[in-house]
């Protein structure tokens, strides 16, 4: 049995961004402007691990730096991008690359392509298909 290797499953390791503790951050290279360099603008699936210990999810890399790369965007008050862009999509210990066939065949993360935050002319918010 081989242990779960994320990069055999269509995920690229991102340079130089880890979650604190050395945890590995991937992303699905699903379109040719997923390259390894993390935005955090783009809206994809993304995936940690740290051991066996896995979560996977739709959405944005991270939420909190996303305010200060839009730059002004009128947003509503109250606005969370971590509450409106991000889906949490499994949690827990993969072990194999058997185990992940099963577990990402059935997460289907390649029924939705990337998307990237940006604000219109108008100043307001957008989110476009890449």
């Amino acid at each position: 049995m081989d242990t779960f290797d994320p990069t055999a499953f269509s995920f690229l390791r991102l340079r130089d961004f880890e979650f604190p503790a050395g945890v590995a951050v991937y992303e699905y290279a699903n379109h040719p402007a997923v390259e390894g360099d993390p935005d955090f603008l783009r809206i994809n699936a993304y995936l940690s691990k740290d051991g066996d210990f896995v979560t996977i999810w739709r959405g944005l890399l991270e939420p909190l730096f996303v305010e200060s790369r839009l730059g002004f965007a009128d947003m509503p008050d109250g606005f969370d991008f971590r509450d409106a862009y991000t889906e949490e999509l499994f949690r827990g210990h993969i072990d194999s690359d058997e185990a992940a066939a099963h577990i990402i065949k059935a997460l289907r993360l390649d029924a939705v392509a990337p998307q990237r935050l940006g604000t219109g002319p108008d100043g307001k918010l957008q989110c476009d298909l890449l």
